[in-house]
């Protein structure tokens, strides 16, 4: 009797234990965010005027960042698009949670992709110049993949916080500057800076580690199908080659 007791006690704790939400990140910090004073590189600077400057407080942001699987490249899309279609950031985290990719949530709360190239009146040549064209000659209907969008959302962003033309932002980028190294070195680094570290190749739209929390990956959604054909397939475009 006692054997069956105890065989009961643990199959309801078993339950339980399933019912119950786990943690996406033991452990994770995101208070470089929403305090300037724990930024410690580039990347963190970048995140914490992004949310600053959309105006998000912790208690409305902090709850949907363990369900991003990218940090540093996921986040940047949703305050950007929660602003252009006057949803809140839990919205669009709910629409990537579900696996859709970028382009179909931009279809989906009715945000056309011009504002990506708001500035951008010519073309800006590596990473970006083929977007561009493809926007160009169909700017209703081009899909552009997920990592055109999270570039060019990070130009969108990089060129209010640095206060420089978009344009110019986007040929930084040809240049091998990445956007947040551009952001800090216009802002200054209230820490021992990233200089070493501000370029690459230039030929990437988006975050090239994809890591998040400024440099680890977080714990989140996988890149499952869009239920319109995956994140980066369908009538999209990636980057120059």
């Amino acid at each position: 009797m006692k054997h069956r007791s105890l065989l009961m006690s643990g199959l309801i704790l078993g339950l339980a234990l399933c019912a119950a939400p786990i943690p996406a990140h033991a452990g994770a910090s995101f208070d470089f965010l929403f305090s300037m004073g724990r930024v410690s590189n580039d990347r963190q600077i970048f995140l914490n005027v992004a949310v600053s400057n959309y105006g998000y407080d912790r208690v409305e942001l902090e709850p949907v960042l363990p369900r991003l699987q990218y940090v540093d490249a996921d986040l940047p899309v949703v305050l950007f698009l929660a602003h252009e279609c006057g949803r809140p950031p839990g919205y669009i985290v709910d629409l990537r949670a579900r696996g859709l990719a970028w382009s179909v949530i931009f279809t989906r709360v009715g945000v056309r992709p011009d504002v990506l190239f708001y500035g951008i009146d010519r073309d800006p040549g590596p990473p970006y110049g083929h977007a561009y064209g493809y926007w160009r000659k169909d700017p209703r209907g081009v899909r552009l993949s997920d990592n055109d969008i999270a570039g060019l959302v990070q130009v969108q962003i990089g060129a209010r916080a640095a206060r420089l033309a978009p344009y110019e932002i986007a040929r930084g980028r040809g240049r091998g500057e990445r956007v947040e190294y551009m952001v800090a070195e216009k802002r200054g680094r209230p820490y021992r800076g990233d200089r070493d570290r501000g370029r690459d190749d230039g030929r990437r739209g988006g975050n090239d580690d994809r890591r998040g929390k400024g440099g680890l990956k977080e714990h989140g959604h996988g890149h499952g199908n869009d239920h319109d054909h995956g994140h980066d397939h369908g009538h999209e475009h990636d980057h120059d080659g």
